[in-house]
């Protein structure tokens, strides 16, 4: 059995990553994706935590690229207060190294890099059809840290069909500017403290790479009297980050046919070929006063109808099966797709958590 040896991630393993993802694609649905980070793999790290460590596995002997995972830290609210807490994220095997004892040895390198650096809580997501991770990392199995089951964060891809009258609501709405960040900051952290998980801002945030890509005219806002009361960003990763649709399965290699078929005729975008890349933007910053659902549907609207006509596909959200503001998602044809939260433990007792319902950022997963 070949023997894998564990060590922080360097420029110089950036290829060797870059092709791991290509070569390790993820079932979910009827779709076989690749999450694929061009034209370098460590460029996506700054949207995924303050602090980034990438962690790689090579064979001793041949030297070649086993598998890769990372810790990103941020700062959360955890019961209301701000602390730094870890998410576990980028876990790619290659094909002949995946197997118990590798993994045992990976979460040992894991266990000492929290004895070294500790966080209060680690997260971790699972895609809901990635049965091998199911029933090994999150099934309590012998040496690996208990995964303690958060619920389901729903992230569908909606699709930019044909174009949608505007929602009216008791508010107005317009694309920020950089005057208004110090405020969208403020508004941010007061509302998310509601939530577990949810990302503490700063307004360093905006350039010091933790918002890559995202401009303060990518923001709308909502609001009533003056104040914000909602906010929403369209935030476009494609220059470092991408979801290539690798494959297609079932019912989806008889439809997609069809379905394009019917595009050439319509405002429907086309299914992209097996290997090709979606067109997208996440819908991140989701954060509304009271959790007013029709505030949220004016805003989901505005971004829906300023997305039309851009280029892009589809809108990716994520909320959790939880949260107060999912069912205006259902108001747009959709393909569906999810994954599993989990707190991971690494202390013999794990923090305690109260019921707040956990919030997940599209853009950050």
């Amino acid at each position: 059995m070949p023997q894998v040896h564990f060590q922080a991630a360097t420029a110089a393993d950036d290829a060797d990553l870059r092709q791991l993802l290509r070569d390790n694609p993820m079932q979910q649905g009827g779709f076989t994706l690749s999450f694929r980070r061009e034209p370098t793999y460590f460029d996506a790290c700054s949207v995924l935590g303050q602090s980034a460590e990438v962690f790689i596995g090579r064979d001793s002997q041949t030297g070649a690229l086993a598998g890769v995972g990372a810790r990103y830290r941020f700062p959360a609210y955890l019961n209301g207060q701000a602390q730094d807490i870890v998410y576990l994220a980028d876990l790619r095997v290659a094909n002949r190294y995946r197997n118990s004892i590798h993994l045992r040895r990976a979460y040992q390198f894991l266990r000492q890099r929290h004895a070294e650096d500790p966080a209060a809580v680690y997260t971790s997501m699972i895609l809901q059809d990635n049965r091998a991770a199911l029933d090994t990392i999150a099934a309590q199995r012998a040496g690996l840290p208990p995964y303690h089951h958060q619920g389901i964060i729903h992230t569908p891809l909606i699709l930019l069909g044909w174009q949608k009258p505007a929602i009216a609501a008791a508010c107005s709405i317009r694309r920020a500017s950089l005057a208004d960040w110090s405020a969208i900051v403020a508004f941010l952290n007061r509302e998310n403290a509601r939530y577990q998980f949810a990302p503490v801002y700063h307004e360093s945030d905006l350039h010091n790479g933790r918002l890559r890509g995202l401009q303060p005219e990518n923001i709308l806002i909502a609001e009533a009297n003056g104040e914000i009361v909602g906010t929403l960003a369209i935030w476009q990763q494609s220059a470092f980050r991408q979801i290539h649709v690798d494959a297609y399965h079932g019912a989806w290699r008889l439809i997609r046919p069809v379905y394009n078929a019917l595009a050439r005729f319509t405002p429907l975008a086309a299914l992209p070929d097996a290997g090709a890349a979606l067109k997208y933007a996440y819908l991140s910053l989701i954060a509304v006063q009271n959790d007013d659902l029709a505030i949220f549907r004016a805003l989901l609207r505005q971004a829906y109808r300023a997305s039309h006509g851009t280029g892009l596909h589809y809108l990716i959200a994520a909320l959790h099966e939880r949260h107060p503001l999912r069912a205006a998602l259902a108001d747009y044809t959709s393909i569906p797709s999810g994954g599993h939260l989990f707190s991971v433990q690494f202390e013999r007792e794990p923090y305690p958590l109260d019921d707040r319902v956990p919030y997940i950022d599209a853009a950050t997963i």
